[in-house]
């Protein structure tokens, strides 16, 4: 995978105490991604202008939207990284098949909002395409245009589960990835996420951008430019599409200029267009950065997936950081 890995952020002496430390932000992260779709997912396929007028400034658990949510409710953003952190949790480690078999039992309860790719996919493996090849096949069906954000929303667990495993994080994120979005830049855009995860998780995300953007450059020189970007861009330059790279950039963007969890997240919906995603992967970001405690009550006590979510965070505690015997 080339030499994208640091150290990890914790070391191994104390490892009671680092899991201690770091269950604020594991937490932080995953109730973060939950917030953000919930919050943004009102704004999804409405432009900045459309926000504004609505809303003024959009700040609130508000519900409806093209899903018609419920205030607090989540999308696809939140139901698949929940597939892939139960799964972690439930196995120890990334089992493709068992991951895919979860994403596959979810999308059988009819879920509100699916991507596109991720839907291709669904439907190939239901028809009998065997689940190794599903995503090739939809690459191809979709005319090589699999670049979206579907893997990206949901790749917060790998980081937490591997956050001392810098070696294993990339890895692994490049292979949920390729579970459902055959185009690499999708996987390196994950493995950017992972990188930045756990350098805001080490209290080090604006200290360690540079370099993450450095040693993603020989692998992926796209994802290593929107890393470089983000940090300098205004916001006429941020888009907030689906393009998984737009999409990781916008996030970035308002993780970096922010002063706090509710700066990033209010920041990032406001842009509109794909808000939910783009809420998503801020908030899973920013909550890495701030931690739970950082969240506004108002948003996480309106969460309806709250104790869910916690508990798979608290999962991922437990395995990144083992009680070690004796």
């Amino acid at each position: 995978m080339g030499s994208v890995s640091p150290n990890g952020p914790v070391g191994a002496a104390d490892r009671a105490g680092a899991a201690d430390r770091a269950r604020d932000r594991f937490r932080g992260s995953l109730a973060g991604l939950a917030v953000g779709d919930a919050l943004g997912a009102p704004a999804e396929f409405l432009s900045a202008e459309q926000v504004a007028e609505r809303w003024g400034i959009l700040t609130e658990m508000v519900g409806g939207g093209c899903h018609d949510c419920q205030p607090g409710e989540v999308t696809d953003d939140t139901e698949m990284m929940l597939c892939l952190a139960e799964s972690l949790v439930s196995l120890g480690d990334f089992d493709a098949e068992d991951v895919m078999r979860r994403y596959v039992a979810w999308f059988d309860t009819d879920p509100v909002d699916v991507g596109i790719t991720v839907r291709t996919v669904m439907l190939g493996v239901k028809s009998g395409t065997g689940w190794e090849r599903a995503a090739r096949r939809a690459h191809e069906v979709l005319g090589r245009m699999t670049a979206g954000n579907g893997s990206l929303m949901r790749s917060a667990p790998v980081a937490l589960r591997y956050v001392n495993e810098p070696q294993r994080r990339g890895t692994v994120a490049l292979a949920d990835s390729a579970l459902t979005h055959f185009d690499p830049v999708a996987g390196w855009a994950c493995v950017a996420l992972g990188e930045l995860i756990a350098a805001a998780i080490a209290g080090e995300l604006r200290e360690q951008l540079p370099a993450i953007a450095a040693r993603l450059h020989d692998d992926e020189p796209r994802v290593a430019a929107v890393l470089t970007q983000a940090g300098e861009a205004t916001r006429e330059e941020i888009v907030a599409s689906g393009y998984v790279l737009d999409t990781l950039k916008a996030a970035l963007w308002a993780v970096v200029r922010s002063a706090s969890f509710e700066d990033a997240l209010i920041g990032a919906v406001n842009l509109g267009d794909d808000a939910d995603t783009v809420g998503a992967v801020a908030g899973a970001l920013a909550g890495a950065l701030y931690g739970e405690t950082a969240i506004p009550g108002r948003w996480a006590g309106a969460l309806l997936v709250r104790e869910r979510v916690l508990a798979a965070a608290d999962g991922l505690v437990d395995l990144a950081f083992p009680t070690q015997p004796g």
